[in-house]
């Protein structure tokens, strides 16, 4: 029997064959810039994406170095985004972040943070607005809290559709939103009610049955996802899925590379339907 993560990505290296698409990822780096990483490796997995928003960077010189080795492996140019300051409630902080292929993907303009007025969030929400072909986007990256209770991930869980709101309503010409990270709970989690019974019906597009952690003998968790609308997102035709870099050597690529798997969605760029 094949196992899911080789068919994964023989599904990721057979989409390649459509010029029109576009391979958007989501990934938790696990502390880029402060933990020590095989950067070669790395980048010979995210080469494979157009554009993947990061959750867990830990300062611009690790996101540098990152965009060096990519353009080192995959022989194209990458440009970066970095939000303008870490988030966190404590001590420890984290910044968002974007990588893309300069020839592929065009930078439009960053949305900044989720107004967290109320401090609702570990970590508020961060969108910017981006361009493949004819298909422009607000991507939004999330990292939500892991907490000592799976309850306070759920109370960040439950807010999502207020998220969605917000960066829906920024632009009324931009309608495309997509909702992306390391939300540390399944896509199938009660939690997320509100936002997939949005009158935008939203979806998630990485079937729960994917991990996309890994532990220490096995993939562990399907807590990485996006979320978006079927009216608006229609570039979207249900292709997507974690790549799983792991060979089934955990311990390892724990220590080379991260902790959890990115995830991807294939889109469309041949038409915008905004």
């Amino acid at each position: 029997m094949i196992g899911i993560g080789r068919v994964i990505l023989y599904l990721l290296l057979s989409f390649s064959l459509f010029a029109q698409d576009a391979y958007i990822a989501s990934f938790n780096t696990l502390r880029l810039g402060k933990s020590q990483k095989d950067y070669k490796l790395l980048s010979n997995i995210l080469k494979n994406f157009d554009i993947v928003g990061l959750v867990e960077v830990m300062n611009a010189e690790g996101l540098e170095k990152l965009v060096k080795e990519l353009e080192r492996e995959s022989g194209e140019k990458w440009e970066y985004h970095i939000s303008p300051y870490p988030v966190g409630r404590h001590s420890y902080k984290e910044y968002y972040a974007y990588v893309w292929k300069k020839e592929r993907v065009n930078f439009l303009q960053e949305r900044g943070f989720y107004p967290d007025e109320k401090d609702e969030f570990e970590r508020p929400p961060y969108g910017a607005d981006f361009k493949i072909d004819n298909f422009d986007f607000t991507m939004i990256m999330v990292h939500t809290i892991f907490g000592k209770k799976e309850s306070q991930r759920r109370a960040e869980a439950f807010k999502m559709d207020k998220v969605y709101d917000y960066f829906q309503n920024l632009d009324e010409s931009e309608n495309d939103i997509i909702i992306a990270g390391d939300f540390n709970l399944s896509a199938q989690d009660e939690a997320f009610e509100n936002i997939v019974k949005h009158n935008d019906e939203i979806i998630y597009t990485v079937s729960p049955k994917i991990k996309t952690t890994i532990g220490k003998e096995k993939l562990a968790n399907s807590y990485d996802n996006m979320f978006l609308s079927k009216i608006y997102t229609q570039e979207f035709d249900g292709k997507s899925g974690a790549l799983d870099f792991t060979k089934k050597k955990y311990k390892l690529m724990k220590e080379k590379i991260s902790d959890h798997l990115p995830i991807f969605i294939v889109v469309n760029t041949e038409f915008d339907d905004d």
